[in-house]
């Protein structure tokens, strides 16, 4: 056995179980990621009722609608369903960047501004021209 642990043949078993230390430190992170990943869908499906926010993996926005295995309907602002593949879906719950609770800001109403050559409105043109003539 003496012989066996001298020279070359230890190099071999350090190797050896480098190897199998790293095959095992692989393992444990593979392992730790599935687990993340399976969370993060637990907590997207907890996510996903009627009416819910949706953002998909190509930037569109929408409000989830029903789920049939592994399809999403997702509607539109104005109403229109579409339909998207599962997988698409980045993220739930979400308020998309264009709704806001803040009201809108009305602009001031302008003067009426006297017309331009005839495009504003043909029938004052019409009666300017008249009384020119």
């Amino acid at each position: 056995m003496g012989n066996f642990l001298q020279g070359g043949n230890m190099t071999f078993i350090l190797l050896g179980l480098i190897l199998i230390a790293m095959m095992w430190y692989s393992s444990r992170g593979r392992k730790k990621m599935a687990e993340r990943q399976a969370q993060m869908e637990r907590d997207m499906n907890e996510k996903l009722v009627p009416g819910a926010w949706v953002k998909t993996a190509v930037g569109f926005w929408g409000r989830f609608v029903d789920q049939d295995g592994d399809i999403v309907v997702l509607e539109t602002i104005d109403g229109t369903e579409m339909y998207w593949d599962r997988q698409m879906i980045r993220s739930v719950g979400d308020e998309p960047p264009f709704s806001s609770d803040e009201p809108a800001v009305e602009l001031a109403e302008e003067e009426p501004q006297e017309p331009i050559l005839g495009l504003d409105d043909p029938a004052t043109d019409d009666a300017s021209t008249d009384e020119k003539n």
